[in-house]
């Protein structure tokens, strides 16, 4: 585990707040139960990232993490698996007491063992983290993975297709209502689309 600040978690009381303090990686040993056949085995997978939050008594699982390592999932009332990209079934979850909540039935491996079952969720691509902060320029995602702590670094694309926020950001204000007034003479009145913000831009314009 790699200590560190890692973001926190809001609770229902907005003033107890639960810290992530370390990221790391868990191997588990858990049961996989394959839907086409009922049938039970068990495996040992590698999970990454996972983070360490005191005050929290359980281990849970987020499963658009899980997604977003390529494994796909396939649900019921009666529990849900996920599976590979070659169709095999990787993890398993199982209803609980409470119903809304499934549960993988696991045990934390503390040796390391050989050729794991990878279960490594990706690191959010250059598109995704560009839309996630708002439409952020290259310029100020180059300075991310050297100023927050555990960032990986951003891989920028040789070939980038344009992107449909920004253009949309970039488009004119409504034509402006008709104006009574007239000039005779060149520039004599001038229509401008320009805001000014109250707050400066990351170049330092309003």
């Amino acid at each position: 585990m790699t200590q560190g600040n890692y973001g926190h978690i809001e609770t229902a009381n907005s003033k107890a707040l639960l810290f992530m303090v370390a990221v790391g990686t868990v191997l588990i040993e858990h049961e996989i139960i394959d839907p086409k056949d009922r049938t039970t085995r068990t495996t040992i997978s590698k999970i990454w990232p996972v983070y360490c939050v005191p005050g929290i008594t359980m281990h849970f699982l987020s499963t658009g993490q899980l997604l977003q390592s390529e494994l796909s999932i396939e649900g019921t009332i009666d529990g849900s698996t996920f599976h590979d990209s070659s169709g095999d079934a990787v993890l398993s979850a199982l209803p609980n007491l409470w119903g809304s909540i499934q549960v993988v039935r696991t045990c934390i491996i503390k040796n390391n063992i050989p050729n794991p079952v990878s279960l490594v969720t990706r690191h959010p691509d250059y598109e995704t983290i560009h839309r996630r902060l708002g439409y952020i320029s290259d310029e100020a995602m180059r300075y991310i993975s050297d100023n927050i702590e555990g960032a990986e670094k951003i891989c920028f694309p040789n070939k980038k297709h344009v992107c449909y926020g920004c253009a949309l950001e970039k488009l004119h204000q409504c034509s402006f209502p008709e104006n009574s007034k007239h000039s005779s003479e060149t520039l004599g009145l001038i229509h401008s689309d320009l805001l000014e913000l109250s707050t400066l831009s990351y170049s330092k314009y309003k």
